[in-house]
């Protein structure tokens, strides 16, 4: 090996290394900014993070493991990414994205930063282990119960799916029915206020308000619901690596 081959090589080495280093150092959200991020929930499959914050509101330099962000609010910020690199964007209630795992910092330019964001601790370990879940679509439980969005597609629509994740929306008005259907693992994050009559398969029943920004996570469900008062505004995101 020459001279200069082996200085270049030592110099990219000794580059990696604090570029890793540095990576290293950026903390999780709500360490590096725990006045905007806080946990509302968290399980051996997801973490739930809330991020809160008004206009001219400057977020520093801090992480996120892969995750899916649901937007509550209307908001327009600068983000800039660890390497230099960002841009504006603009998000909207009922906005949903996935993000893999991310360092940035942010400053909220207009309106208000509500946002819900659905951390999945498997994602980043199943991508490198295998490849993660490569299934899509509707499945159907063992006792035969369809999937949501095939027993009642007036109300239940995917939004977004890759291998990690498959959203749902959910949306109906006071007076609406929603047959027997059945979900996978799944977290429910609540867009709207509203009153429901639930009744599970096995006949027991329980009347449920739900308010914006409300959270709860289903190991697995089968039931059918009646909108009592109010609407149904729900986005549900279902763990492939949970079932």
């Amino acid at each position: 090996m020459s001279r200069i081959l082996r200085l270049v090589l030592a110099v990219f080495l000794i580059s990696a290394s604090v570029a890793f280093a540095q990576a290293d150092e950026i903390q999780d959200a709500t360490i590096a900014a725990p006045e905007a991020h806080s946990v509302v929930f968290e399980n051996e499959h997801v973490r739930v993070i809330s991020a809160i914050a008004s206009a001219g509101h400057k977020s520093p330099l801090h992480s996120h493991p892969p995750l899916v962000v649901i937007s509550m609010g209307t908001a327009r910020a600068k983000i800039t990414n660890a390497d230099g690199t960002g841009g504006i964007i603009n998000v909207r209630p009922g906005t949903v994205f996935w993000g893999d795992s991310a360092a940035h910092e942010w400053e909220l330019l207009a309106g208000e930063i509500d946002i819900i964001a659905v951390e999945v601790k498997a994602a980043l370990a199943e991508s490198e282990a295998n490849g993660g879940d490569d299934s899509e679509g509707a499945v159907e439980s063992a006792e035969g119960v369809q999937d949501s969005t095939i027993a009642d597609p007036g109300a239940h629509s995917v939004v977004m799916e890759n291998e990690h994740v498959r959203v749902i929306s959910a949306i109906a008005s006071a007076g609406y029915k929603s047959p027997m259907h059945s979900h996978p693992p799944l977290m429910v994050v609540q867009m709207d206020t509203g009153r429901l009559n639930l009744k599970n398969a096995d006949g027991s029943e329980a009347l449920i308000n739900v308010r914006p920004g409300s959270v709860l996570w289903l190991d697995g469900a089968e039931h059918e619901w009646e909108i009592l008062g109010g609407k149904l505004n729900a986005i549900a995101v279902e763990i492939k690596a949970a079932k």
